[in-house]
């Protein structure tokens, strides 16, 4: 058995751990002992178990944003070199558009970012089609990248040109769209134009959903924008790659960073094998960061870089600017839009992309030339699957205005295999997260919030897994999770006694072929008729179930959610996907305990000898408290989750991850 208290918490620093992992990943250090000094014991690796190419990025602060004066002298420098303060006379067009594309970093703050993991390289080809040919074996129709069909089997895409035409007639994007639809089905090739190898090239032409998909298949999750922006500046302040930024005369641009970054001719630009570049790494060791392709950030929208109040501010100093006022319209923001940076081998086009802090807003569906992704990871095990998930999107329609879940408050286990090059070959979890509160009201009695999710279901937060469900037999993926407490309201049990001779007496009487008695309709508590079909209409009841004898004496065995049956005799989670809810996990006999105060929340990971037939599969048991109310968390229900995987239970050979 493995267990662990898994309270929410901010990683600790990672500087063990960057002291634990080499440049190349795999190197432990052992030891060393002082002159005279026994040896200490070396401090747990935080890594182990996780993929090697991860390397560590420590806990600490990120400049992010530029203010306005920064934005009118970097976009000078792009478009005059030898003399930006000349830039206006030489193209004021020029000028404007560079200040205008990147208006949205303006804004200047100072971001703690916690300790995670990033991917020393970009996803490569070859990595990317480890992936596919796993979810075909699967049976998934899984598309591969649209180039590794349009250039790699590219007899089949242009014997489908007809079809495309006639598909998606005089739409310059319909190859791309026709991919969309059919390229599950699609053979392909890992081959670039004119038949180039490029397994050691970065994957492009994916979407951000293709990247979520990916990285959450893997236990992983594409880094925020603020983390990106750690790894590529680190302590530093620099606005241009190369340099810390401590020297102000030498952090500016100019062709020599072309140069750098290996894109200064025709000859070299292009997208290059990972790791090429020397100057295109970061301060702890991450290769490729820039100028060789864009890579996704993990958030959905496009917005100021560090929120609307920093932007106005410098908006208001642009527009006091001679240069700056050229841009006489901020830019739009647009919550469907992602966000990707580091720029691109294609950069050298318009070279204010290489600029550490800009973004380039790309819609969330489209796969473009010179944009791919790299993977980060949290230390706290299964965070990232979940994390991932969520960007794929689900069915929100059971939450409340203003009700998420609480990220913060996951737990989970997970476990790895590995190939022979240190890809994960497998990659098992399970993982829950509770919503941020359970009501919206400024008070209530918890007493009767337990009692009303006899009636209606309890959302408590929602539950991920990589592998299929045992009990119940459901597949992998997100579910959201609703509680219902054992037990059947009186008002449930009247109506159905009285249905229950409603309903009797009128098969008596069809039997001897006369008409049905009019409805007494027992009484609500306002002295008001309330029909009983109505009251088991809410709990999922027909007439039909009523003609059952069991119900004779009021005795209500089961209820329905959503057509799914419910036992009232013990406390029902009910897991709902895509709105639809697809099985019941049946928990003890005990309401849940009202809590004065949060509690560290538990994970236990052990065989099931629970359930008949189980036996053997792993079980997750979690207890988590979830707060009541919206307004304060001085109220907490303490809820118990045991969740059976189609899985085989920890074992000395194969342990899970947990946290530490």
């Amino acid at each position: 058995m493995q267990s662990t208290s898994l309270h929410a918490r901010v990683l600790a620093s990672l500087s063990l751990v960057a002291a634990a992992v080499a440049q190349d990943g795999n190197t432990k250090p052992a030891a060393v002992a002082a002159p005279g000094k026994p040896a200490q014991a070396a401090a747990p690796d935080l890594t182990t178990g996780l993929p090697a190419f991860l390397l560590p990025v420590p806990t600490g602060k990120v400049e992010m944003g530029l203010a306005a004066e920064e934005l009118v002298e970097v976009a000078s420098e792009v478009v005059r070199p030898e003399n930006p303060k000349e830039a206006i006379k030489f193209s004021a067009e020029k000028l404007t558009t560079a200040m205008r594309r990147s208006a949205f970093v303006l804004g200047r703050r100072t971001v703690d970012v916690d300790a995670f993991l990033l991917g020393k390289h970009p996803v490569t080809n070859a990595q990317y089609e480890v992936y596919v040919k796993l979810m075909r074996t699967a049976g998934i129709k899984q598309r591969p990248p649209f180039a590794w069909w349009r250039w790699g089997n590219e007899k089949d895409y242009n014997d489908k040109l007809p079809e495309i035409a006639k598909e998606f007639p005089k739409d310059p994007d319909g190859p791309v769209l026709y991919w969309e639809r059919h390229g599950g089905e699609f053979d392909y090739k890992v081959l670039g134009e004119r038949g180039a190898d490029i397994r050691n090239l970065p994957v492009s032409h994916v979407s951000w959903r293709d990247a979520n998909a990916f990285a959450g298949f893997y236990g992983m999750r594409l880094p925020t924008e603020a983390e990106l922006t750690r790894a590529m500046r680190g302590d530093g302040k620099n606005l241009w790659p190369g340099n810390d930024g401590s020297d102000k005369a030498k952090d500016v641009f100019t062709p020599k960073l072309f140069e750098l970054l290996q894109m200064n001719n025709s000859k070299n630009r292009l997208l290059k094998p990972i790791g090429a570049v020397q100057a295109a790494m970061g301060p702890f060791g991450h290769a490729d960061l820039f100028g060789q392709i864009w890579q996704f950030a993990a958030a959905r929208g496009f917005y100021p870089i560090n929120g609307e109040d920093p932007f106005r501010d410098e908006w208001k100093q642009l527009q006091k600017d001679k240069v700056g006022s050229l841009v006489t319209a901020p830019p739009i923001a647009d919550p469907e839009k992602v966000i990707a940076k580091g720029g691109s081998y294609l950069s050298w086009q318009e070279p204010i992309q290489l600029l550490i802090d800009a973004r380039a807003p790309v819609q969330p569906y489209e796969v473009l030339e010179g944009l791919g992704f790299r993977l980060a990871k949290s230390l706290k095990p299964g965070y990232d699957m979940l994390f991932s998930l969520l960007r794929g999107g689900y069915n929100r329609d059971l939450f409340g205005e203003g009700q998420d879940l609480d990220l913060s408050a996951q737990s989970g286990a997970e476990r790895y295999e590995f190939g022979a090059d240190g890809f994960p070959t497998a990659y098992q979890a399970v993982s829950f997260a509770p919503v941020n509160w359970l009501v919206k009201e400024k008070t209530v009695d918890t007493s009767k919030l337990i009692d009303g999710c006899q009636d209606r279901p309890l959302l408590i937060g929602a539950l991920a897994t990589s592998t299929p469900l045992a009990e119940p037999a459901l597949p992998q993926g997100l579910y959201v999770v609703l509680y219902r407490r054992a037990g059947v309201p009186k008002e449930l049990t009247d109506a159905v006694k009285q249905g229950y001779k409603e309903v009797k007496a009128a098969l008596k009487q069809k039997e001897k072929g006369g008409e049905a008695p009019a409805e007494e309709a027992p009484q609500d508590e306002n002295g008001k008729k309330k029909p009983w079909r109505q009251v088991i209409g809410r709990f999922g009841l027909t007439e039909k179930d009523l003609e059952d004898k069991r119900f004779a004496d009021g005795k209500v065995e089961f209820v329905r959610y959503d057509g799914l049956e419910l036992t009232t005799d013990k406390d029902c989670f009910v897991l709902v996907r895509d709105g639809k809810a697809g099985g019941v996990i049946v928990g003890g006999e005990n309401k849940p305990a009202s809590a004065g105060a949060p509690f560290p929340t538990e994970l236990v990971v052990e065989s099931n000898t629970k359930s008949k037939g189980k036996e053997g599969k792993l079980m997750a048991s979690f207890r988590v408290a979830v707060p009541v109310l919206m307004v304060n968390n001085k109220k907490w229900l303490d809820f118990r989750l045991h969740v059976t995987l189609d899985q085989p239970a920890p074992a000395a050979d194969k342990p899970w991850r947990l946290p530490q």
